[in-house]
């Protein structure tokens, strides 16, 4: 199929960009949103474009931004307005398509196959979304088009903010041939420094090697790689309708013994699971493992909670105590999953009113991980890691 239907629509600086919308004061100032509070050890959610001419950025340290920028004006986040602004905006989403699988509070990947005799070409359904949105929240969205969902996410940050940018298929081998390393998915810092220790800057500089060099040479890493430097990515856009179960496993290189270490890669899954049911506002009550010894035997344990969850730190003490209290580390490790099931949609669980401190601080690191890469910011337990991934 030769048509381009895939949308990623993006808002521009989300949080500052509803400040200054309640505000009028504030258009055209440096407006930067900090976390709940603004002590100076907290970081920047995010910068308005005035402020970025500053040098300030999201996940910057308050207390720098403040010196690159001392008259700018630092707001606590409110995130019941965002969560409002929010609503509307997926909205307007859904009108032109059920297929919408959103990633956060301000952006999501949009399926329009199939709606052109409705609402016309995916470009202008796109610039049918950025109108709409203008008109009714005051506020600006970028989206990128293109045939799949790798390809409209860099299209929508290519021409920032207020942007459209389409990518077609016989574009693709230009648009990738200039594109940055570390823009592909997956390579954050560490390993963006190792590519360059190979010449690799370029997403065209691994067009030589083939896919089994560059398997051998990074393992699952390097098989994203290839791919997606050649602008090859299959995943489909899946609706929260049609998620049961989010998980995420390792098969290991060699197995494993160490507990120290299986509880490091526990909670990097821990993470990885936390984060997509943040992205797509959901919550689950079951915490499920699984392992996989030497011998290919294989086991899965489950346990169900009275309060659904999806903080990282609560997903890995079940898994955790799943892990431990069936004895299933009693030898080596050839695979280890993680995963949570009976997913319900944010709002819609019984409380837990001591989570909420702990849900603040996975959605702020989330939101910095959308913005720099999931591997570049994490929490100290799983630094242990840092010599294998």
């Amino acid at each position: 199929m030769n048509k381009i239907h895939i949308l990623h629509a993006d808002m521009d600086a989300f949080f500052s960009a509803v400040e200054q919308r309640e505000n009028p004061e504030l258009k055209g100032k440096a407006v930067i949103v900090g976390g709940v509070n603004l002590s100076n050890r907290g970081v920047v959610s995010t910068a308005s474009y005035e402020a970025r001419k500053f040098g300030v950025h999201s996940a910057m340290p308050i207390a720098q931004a403040k010196k690159l920028c001392p008259d700018g004006i630092y707001l606590p986040a409110r995130h019941q307005l965002y969560k409002n602004a929010s609503r509307e905006i997926f909205a307007i989403l859904k009108k032109y398509t059920p297929l919408v699988e959103k990633l956060s509070i301000d952006e999501a990947f949009l399926d329009v196959k199939g709606c052109d005799r409705l609402y016309g070409s995916a470009v202008e359904i796109a610039r049918k979304i950025k109108s709409e949105v203008k008109k009714e929240t005051e506020l600006t969205i970028s989206v990128g088009v293109s045939v799949n969902k790798f390809l409209a996410k860099l299209a929508s940050d290519y021409d920032k903010p207020d942007g459209l940018t389409v990518i077609k298929r016989n574009d693709i081998k230009n648009f990738m041939r200039k594109l940055d390393i570390d823009k592909i998915w997956g390579v954050g810092d560490v390993f963006a420094s190792k590519l360059e220790e190979e010449n690799i800057y370029k997403a065209s500089d691994i067009w030589p090697y083939s896919l089994e060099e560059l398997k051998k040479k990074y393992g699952k890493a390097g098989v994203k790689l290839f791919f997606l430097s050649r602008g090859i990515d299959k995943r489909e856009v899946k609706s929260q309708s049609q998620i049961k179960s989010i998980s995420h496993e390792e098969t290991f290189a060699d197995n494993i013994e160490d507990r120290d270490r299986l509880f490091a890669y526990l909670f990097k899954m821990s993470e990885k699971v936390s984060f997509r049911l943040h992205s797509n506002s959901l919550k689950g009550s079951t915490v499920f493992i699984k392992v996989r010894y030497s011998d290919f035997s294989t086991y899965s344990r489950q346990k169900s909670l009275k309060v659904a969850v999806n903080s990282s730190e609560e997903i890995y003490q079940k898994a955790k105590e799943l892990l431990t209290q069936n004895h299933l580390l009693n030898k080596p490790l050839r695979l280890l999953g993680l995963g949570v099931s009976n997913l319900c949609q944010e709002g819609q669980e019984q409380l837990n009113l001591f989570a909420e401190e702990e849900d603040q601080l996975d959605k702020t690191i989330d939101e910095l991980k959308r913005k720099y890469g999931f591997n570049k910011i994490s929490r100290a337990r799983k630094l242990y890691l840092n010599n294998d991934d």
